[in-house]
């Protein structure tokens, strides 16, 4: 649904591989359109700071601009339709009893994430289950770096891990219950 719109469809293709640079056509290609349609769709997002243009001769190489606030806004909206679709948050409540949370932190949260990057997932349970369940498990192409941590787990890690506590509560999104902060 969200990628019913060709400008839509090619900003996720453009901002899903952050470090590739695409002509007008091999957009068109990789988002599977009219090249009048990539070609306005470029335009746009370069008004708007998403991508940078590079011209070499008669080449326009755009390449997405992580420097840009809109750029990774659309990039964690892909991506949570991404993990939305996947079914995950279900499939931990399935697996897992008795979950409070599940957060999104990381690169992927945040937007700064690149086709190579991995999933991070905190899930606070009061049953607690091994990550193991979700070993080979990953979201489209990426892998999933899941951590499951009871309550009293997680209350120690904030204090023990300040840095790493701090990092996931604020650069969170919430993908089941509330987050997890502990007072």
């Amino acid at each position: 649904m969200i990628e019913k719109y060709a400008v839509i469809r090619a900003m996720h293709a453009i901002l899903a591989r952050p470090n590739k640079k695409f002509s007008i056509v091999a957009l068109a290609k990789e988002a599977k359109m009219a090249p009048s349609a990539a070609s306005y769709a470029l335009e746009y997002m370069l008004e708007e700071g998403m991508v940078g243009l590079e011209v070499i001769g008669r080449t326009h190489q755009y390449k997405t601009d992580l420097s840009s606030f809109l750029a990774r806004q659309w990039k964690v909206l892909f991506s949570l339709d991404e993990i939305k679709k996947s079914g995950f948050a279900e499939s931990v409540l399935k697996k897992v009893k008795n979950v409070t949370s599940i957060i999104l932190y990381g690169s992927v949260a945040t937007g700064r994430d690149d086709e190579k990057s991995d999933i991070d997932i905190i899930v606070i349970a009061d049953a607690k289950k091994t990550a193991a369940v979700f070993e080979k498990a990953g979201i489209g192409a990426r892998e999933l770096n899941v951590q499951i941590y009871t309550p009293a787990e997680w209350r120690r890690k904030a204090g023990v891990d300040k840095a790493f506590y701090d990092n996931a509560i604020i650069d969170s999104i919430v993908l089941y219950g509330e987050k997890p902060v502990v007072l």
